[in-house]
């Protein structure tokens, strides 16, 4: 969501009641849940009732835009005041407020610092307790991350917080599912805003963060996003990133992927960069044999005998162009 306001959303700043919208607002967000809430903010084409601010069916939540605007008011002053010393909030009142901010702001750099001070507080006391806020915060950053709030998913502050959430998890020796959190996390995020740098460096970091990665199961829910998903080129990137680690359990599967992949561009005439980038980049590494480097060129050539577009040609021109750093091994 935009911060920008229009001067008749201004104006309407002065109509309602910013406590109630507050009030309505938190405690929406504070709802205990097993899944994700799937948050979207609702313009004025959305009609709603005299002071209300939000709409829900299940884990679905709408919440109308002035309403939220006029929820940060209240929330950044008593965060401010907090601070500041003026008026302390209790825990409770504190993570409502601030998740109030977030949803405004994902780059409220202030409000993720006085989450994460709250956890450690409770990590002082019951462990119990801790364990479980934890959790309930891993939750409501996912839902951030993967709802259709277009700031949120590319937030270099949300993506971040949930890094040092994961790392507080591992020295408490709480498991990481490391599959789930890309397939859940990491893949949403992805289509919610494509080529979403932040959301596949996060990957990158949670295959760094398990100690017991399926790396091939992984590999192949990766490799049937790309597939759904083949203009994306921080997924590519990605999968080339899993078929270029040294302890990947069976070195087949490179050549096996490759295959796939030339299989899908000669069926439907791929001429996008991203998927050519890819198979470039690894043909040039030497990953694949002579067998399949040969089927490259002969995919490139065939695709190029299709393609009409100039635009089209100068990519697959330059995937020709790439020659192999490595001799391709002979499998």
């Amino acid at each position: 969501m935009s911060r920008a306001l229009d001067s008749e959303t201004a104006a309407s700043l002065k109509k309602g009641d910013p406590l109630t919208a507050f009030q309505a607002i938190s405690n929406v967000l504070a709802l205990p849940s097993e899944g994700l809430l799937e948050i979207e903010i609702l313009g004025r084409s959305h009609i709603f009732e005299k002071e209300q601010y939000v709409l829900q069916d299940g884990h679905a939540i709408g919440i109308s835009k002035l309403g939220l605007v006029q929820a940060f008011m209240v929330a950044r002053q008593q965060l401010r005041h907090h601070l500041d010393g003026i008026k302390p909030l209790p825990d409770d009142d504190l993570s409502a407020a601030t998740a109030v901010i977030l949803l405004f702001d994902p780059e409220h750099l202030t409000a993720a610092n006085a989450r994460k001070r709250l956890i450690q507080r409770l990590l002082s006391g019951c462990q119990s307790d801790a364990r479980a806020r934890l959790e309930r915060e891993k939750r409501f950053v996912d839902g951030l991350l993967t709802s259709r709030l277009h700031r949120h998913t590319k937030s270099p502050t949300l993506w971040s917080h949930r890094r040092w959430l994961l790392g507080l998890s591992t020295s408490l020796g709480v498991p990481i599912d490391v599959l789930r959190d890309i397939r859940d996390v990491v893949f949403v995020a992805g289509e919610r805003h494509p080529r979403n740098y932040y959301a596949w460096c996060h990957a990158r970091f949670l295959m760094g963060s398990g100690r017991d990665i399926n790396l091939p199961a992984v590999l192949a829910e990766v490799q049937a996003w790309c597939f759904q998903h083949y203009t994306d080129i921080s997924g590519w990137s990605f999968l080339y990133f899993l078929l270029d680690a040294g302890n990947i359990a069976n070195r087949g599967s490179q050549c096996s992927t490759f295959t796939e992949v030339l299989s899908l561009v000669k069926s439907l005439r791929l001429t996008n960069e991203s998927v050519w980038v890819f198979l470039r980049t690894v043909a040039a590494t030497g990953l694949v044999g002579e067998d399949q480097y040969s089927h490259f060129l002969g995919a490139q050539a065939a695709v190029l005998e299709n393609s009409r577009l100039q635009s089209d040609q100068a990519v697959l021109r330059a995937a020709l162009e790439c020659q192999p750093t490595v001799t391709p091994r002979k499998i």
